[in-house]
């Protein structure tokens, strides 16, 4: 059984990207394969499935990003890029989530959804992805290996008997691809670092380095390979990694500026692009350095200069509304204090009553914060998403946390110490004037959430989440994401999970909403709004 066919309208002609697109497909024929005749995917074999789509989405996904970074990609298409990579592997996460020896995905509607996403992924966004890398000159760079013929396995093929022979062939080529990425960097005009990150995500030692890099450093490739970090960069950009980072992990990639210690002459400063690749299961950071003409850096910045002159940065720091009107100088040392932390799914990040480290900025993953009662039922307070922050309130205000906070997912946070936003608070009127706002902010979002927990009916207070998460998506629909499990959810509403799912039943049986996992489409928000007001429980 063949459902889908590989065609040249599916091609994007560079070759590493086809090729990996090749091999999903393939991987999608020979799970239909398998299911033909009404047999059905085990619990093992779906879970060995979902683990190759991971890693099949970060290596082809980490693929694109690398490629964006190196023909510097306007920023804004390579955000929405990383956006929809993002909602890819989200989904991928939910069914691993639910997947148990008592729930098993049907596979029919995985592939169903394999299908669907691979079409719309390769014909809309990785198409126009390569008409634009073709438009910057570097379709010619990325041909590799132009005598392996595509013609090499045919989509037709029966399944091997074993579908796992087969997932364990589609990684084992989805792998040899991270080769011909690597060798892509080498060749290319820009200097180029595949550098290592450690259990921080900041950079390690130097993996790879091709020509163009050797040149600017003045030493040769081998002898820069296994550099650290701390020999590469001068001690000030090192400490402002952690920011550089999590811009990475939101954006997909940081424009800026990095000051290089090693560069002959001494320490000079670059406009650079960063990104990620995945190597074996482990992300690396693709550093890509562009001199001006003769070699030369740009004039190094110090912090005092352009004093006046705020939102400076282009971080995911810099843009939130409480630094984004710091001056240079106010920023920079905000940016040198911050550092990563990473949880686990489930790890607890602090307890009520805990003395306050500082405020936290979600980079990627999700918070919830709760309170308990001594019987130890719990009850959600909120769900902290990406690029929210959380804790401000008792950093500024030098109290203990009234809430526990746990991760509801793999969570990656940005720590600014409560001592780093004391200091600007007592010396920075900027600051201070958006602390005033941001907090005055959080007061009416309070206010608000009393108001519905007590004056609204649980059907008005399900729609009116829906709606506060809805967007218009590629497709000119409104769609909402739900922020975290529906458990999660009801304890944040104050109702049920059962009350929620008759809820979603009823919402969804009156052809208001349909959903689709953690996605649910709103096919006409008006109407929605009509039902809310006829909600007969109010």
């Amino acid at each position: 059984m063949q459902l889908l066919a590989w065609s040249d309208a599916l091609k994007t002609d560079i070759d590493v990207i086809d090729r990996q697109h090749r091999g999903l497909v393939d991987m999608v024929n020979a799970a239909a394969g398998r299911l033909a005749g009404d047999a059905s995917l085990g619990v093992e074999e779906v879970r060995l499935l979902l683990g190759y789509l991971k890693d099949y989405a970060e290596v082809h996904f980490g693929t694109e990003e690398a490629l964006m970074a190196l023909c510097g990609l306007n920023s804004e298409h390579a955000c929405r890029h990383h956006e929809n990579h993002e909602r890819f592997l989200a989904h991928v996460g939910d069914m691993l989530d639910d997947l148990s020896e008592n729930a098993v995905p049907d596979g029919r509607q995985l592939l169903a959804f394999l299908g669907d996403w691979l079409l719309r992924h390769i014909k809309g966004e990785d198409q126009e992805l390569a008409r634009r890398l073709r438009a910057a000159h570097l379709a010619a760079a990325s041909t590799l290996n132009a005598t392996r013929s595509e013609d090499d396995t045919q989509p037709g093929e029966p399944a091997p008997t074993r579908f796992t022979d087969m997932l364990a062939r589609g990684s084992a080529a989805l792998y040899a691809t991270e080769e011909e990425v690597l060798e892509l960097i080498a060749g290319d005009d820009h200097a180029a670092l595949v550098i290592a990150l450690d259990t921080a995500l900041l950079p390690g030692e130097v993996l790879r380095a091709n020509d163009a890099a050797a040149r600017l450093f003045g030493l040769s490739p081998s002898a820069l390979r296994g550099m650290g970090a701390a020999e590469l960069f001068g001690p000030r950009q090192a400490e402002s990694f952690p920011v550089l980072m999590s811009e990475v992990l939101v954006s997909g990639s940081f424009e800026g500026t990095l000051e290089c210690a090693g560069a002959p002459g001494g320490a000079a400063t670059y406009p650079a692009r960063v990104s990620y690749l995945a190597l074996h299961g482990q992300m690396v950071m693709l550093l890509v350095l562009e001199p001006a003409a003769g070699g030369a850096p740009v004039p190094q910045a110090s912090d005092t200069a352009d004093a006046e002159a705020p939102g400076i940065g282009g971080t995911v720091l810099s843009r939130h509304a409480l630094f984004h009107d710091l001056h240079r100088g106010e920023l920079a040392g905000l940016e040198r204090a911050a550092r990563l932390i990473r949880l686990n799914k489930g790890q607890t990040l602090f307890r009520r009553g805990d003395e306050p480290d500082g405020a936290y900025l979600v980079v990627s993953g999700q918070i919830s914060l709760v309170v308990s009662n001594s019987r130890g039922a719990e009850k959600v307070l909120d769900i902290v998403d990406r690029q929210q922050v959380f804790g401000e309130v008792e950093a500024l205000t030098r109290q203990r946390y009234r809430v526990s906070a746990y991760s509801l997912t793999a969570t990656v946070l940005l720590l600014i110490p409560a001592a780093a936003l004391q200091r600007l608070q007592a010396t920075s009127l900027p600051f201070a004037a958006a602390a005033v706002q941001h907090l005055g902010a959080r007061l009416q979002h309070v206010v608000g959430e009393l108001e519905a927990l007590t004056l609204h009916t649980a059907m008005e207070r399900i729609i009116d989440h829906l709606l506060e998460h809805a967007s218009i998506n590629a497709h000119g629909v409104m769609e909402a994401t739900l922020p975290a499990q529906k458990q999660v959810i009801a304890s944040y509403l104050n109702i049920s999970p059962p009350t929620l799912s008759r809820a979603f039943q009823q919402l969804t049986d009156n052809g208001l909403i349909t959903i689709n996992r953690r996605y649910v489409t709103i096919p006409d928000p008006g109407r929605l709004l009509r039902f809310r007001s006829q909600d007969p429980n109010a």
